[in-house]
């Protein structure tokens, strides 16, 4: 029997283009009408000298963290086939089970996963992090990243380096696009997995009140804080994070008692 949920429901994806595809299709599925409109844009950083130089001496390093999907994606374009080995017999540590599996789909074994969250507070939580006296900990992030976790490990007793792979940027987007499903009555709920994306939809439109009262669709209590502290008054439907499975569970349950 078809899954018809989301019947109907417009539901805006803010996800960066080439991350969006298979959330796109999941509500496309259970009847939704999706308007895909990337908040952010990922690219390679740059400047890469200063991660090509760090990358040079791989091998002195006892473990590296990945941040993000992102972060296993551009980090491993930088390898060559001796850092790849040499990267393969570090510690490996991710945020995260979706990074996780990034790295696994790239053959690598990550061990530092936390069992449950996405966030560094979830990662630093874990019993293997808490004691690193004289570790060499690389982290391969994108640019202008949190510093709570480099910050934390050298308080446990490790070196801590960055590799700054990739940055984000805010893409430009046609605004009028949004507008038009708002005044038609078609804008039934905005999808939001960053913070940043979040201030940057309001960036990318001129901050108008008009959006300030669409329902959203978050990935985290930290982005329903921040929705609310940038004026937004709309019902608040928050996931317990913000990968795929999580926001659209989030948001069938949410689409239910609406319909009652």
């Amino acid at each position: 029997m078809p899954d018809n949920s989301l019947q109907g429901l417009g539901v805006v994806v803010t996800r960066p283009a080439h991350q969006a595809t298979a959330f796109q299709q999941q509500l496309i599925q259970r009847g939704a009408r999706v308007l895909a409109f990337p908040v952010i844009a990922v690219q390679a950083c740059e400047d890469l000298q200063q991660a090509t130089e760090r990358l040079a001496h791989l091998a002195d390093y006892d473990a590296a963290i990945f941040i993000s999907s992102n972060a296993v994606q551009f980090g491993l374009e930088l390898l060559d086939a001796p850092q790849r080995t040499q990267l393969q017999q570090l510690t490996l540590g991710a945020i995260g089970s979706k990074t996780a599996r990034s790295l696994q789909a790239a053959g690598l074994r990550p061990v530092w996963v936390p069992a449950m969250g996405f966030t560094s507070e979830d990662f630093l939580a874990m019993p293997a992090v808490q004691q690193l006296a004289n570790r060499r900990i690389v982290i391969f992030r994108g640019e202008g990243g949190r510093e709570l976790l480099a910050d934390t490990l050298r308080q446990r007793g490790a070196v801590v380096d960055y590799v700054d792979v990739y940055q984000r940027i805010c893409p430009k987007n046609d605004i009028s696009v949004l507008k038009h499903h708002h005044d038609s009555q078609q804008l039934g709920i905005i999808a939001i997995t960053s913070s940043e994306g979040l201030l940057n939809l309001l960036t990318l439109l001129g901050n108008p009140e008009w959006i300030k009262t669409v329902p959203l669709l978050v990935g985290s209590q930290r982005m329903a804080t921040t929705a609310r502290q940038a004026g937004f008054t709309g019902q608040m439907v928050i996931a317990d994070n913000p990968g795929d499975e999580a926001m659209l569970a989030a948001l069938s349950q949410w689409a239910q008692e609406f319909s009652r």
